[in-house]
Formats: structure tokens, sequence, C-alpha cells
């Protein structure tokens, strides 16, 4: 039971700025997610600040699992009207081939495969004023839920299905406190006005890369 995950021999379904995903060998409903370490080393080596203080974490690389968990927990737990945050669920922690990984939910595209990014999506130009509409609803569903974002990307949006086979859009990366002052984490007023931000500014860089052809 607590042996670690073989992934030697799992293919790597996608990879994010610090992380390599991979299915889960047992369950076709969880990911792994894997700290990419030389990534790491390579966006510390150019911050030397950053690296002096981290330094002192003991827990080292992991704390972005940390960050995340904790967003997870406030969030999915807190009285906030939302019936189902828009989030992929995070279910725990485990030893693998590779390091500790963190497991969270896939959202598929119905065929057991990743669901397709907003990005993708925008690439295959399949983004609509149905889909648009939907992004507003799930800016609105994060920001009633006080989840804090510190990474909002069309990469970061996932639609397809969740594990309970509900179709929507959720929010697979880039979520978690991340500041020294956690001013978004103490109002959920300035997170909204922070969360609305984000939206437009997606929405202008979803228009700009519709009209270049970019995605």
């Amino acid at each position: 039971m607590f042996g670690p995950l073989d992934l030697n021999s799992e293919t790597q379904l996608a990879a994010g700025g610090d992380r390599h995903i991979f299915q889960h060998p047992h369950s076709p409903a969880l990911l792994v997610k894997i700290i990419d370490m030389q990534a790491r080393a390579v966006y510390l080596e150019a911050r030397p600040f950053k690296r002096w203080y981290k330094q002192y974490q003991r827990e080292s690389a992991y704390r972005v699992y940390l960050n995340e968990i904790s967003e997870y927990v406030t969030t999915t737990t807190r009285p906030s009207g939302v019936w189902e945050v828009p989030m992929a669920r995070i279910v725990g922690l485990a030893q693998t081939s590779l390091g500790l990984g963190l497991l969270v939910e896939k959202i598929t595209d119905g065929e057991g495969n990743l669901a397709p990014t907003v990005r993708d999506l925008g690439r295959r130009g399949l983004i609509d004023d149905a889909l648009k509409a939907q992004l507003a609803e799930f800016f609105e569903d994060l920001a009633d839920a006080h989840v804090v974002v510190n990474d909002m990307s069309a990469s970061n949006i996932a639609v397809g299905l969740n594990a309970d086979g509900k179709k929507g859009l959720y929010l697979i990366d880039g979520f978690g406190v991340l500041p020294l002052i956690p001013l978004y984490a103490w109002s959920k007023r300035l997170n909204r006005r922070r969360i609305q931000q984000k939206h437009a500014e997606l929405r202008a860089s979803l228009a700009r890369r519709e009209r270049e052809g970019s995605f």
C-alpha cells in the first residue's frame, strides 16, 4: 500500500512550468504531478535572492504542494454559495519512483484522455460565445468561493468532465497563496477584484490571439 508508485514505465501526459504530469498507474481517474527539479534549479539560478531564502524552507520544492492543498482545503470547506468549486480535486500525496507526487483528479474529454484546455480550444478555433459565457461564470464562481489564483492562463483551465462525469470548466493549476503578505487570502473583496482583472486580461489575450492566429 505504501510502496512507491512506479512511474518509470508511464508516459508523461503533459508538462507545466515546473511539473511533469503522469497518469496514475492504478486509477484512471487520477493524475500524478511531479516537481521538475531541473526546471526549478534553472529558475532559481537566475534569482539569487529567492534562491537564498528558499534554502530555509524545510519543505523545499514541495512547498507548492502545501500551497495548493491549503487553498483546496480552505475553499472547499468555506461556506460560499458555490455548490462545487470549479477546481480539479486533490486526493493526497504519494511516494513515487520520481519523488513525492501530488495526486489530483483527472479532467477528461469523456473518452479517458486529458480534457483540452481553453488554449487548446483556441488553437482549434473553437472559442465561441457559449464558451466565453462559461468563462464568465467560471471566474464568478472562483470569486464567490474566494479561490486565490496566482497564475491564471488559458492553459490552466480545462474544459471537460470531472471524475463524476460533470461537464464544465475546471482550474487545474496556478492556485494557492504565494505572497509573504497574503492580502488576497485575507480580503474576499480584494480577491474578487483581482480575479475580475485576471478575467479581463484573459479575454483580451484570447481576442488578440484570435486576431493574430497565435494560439
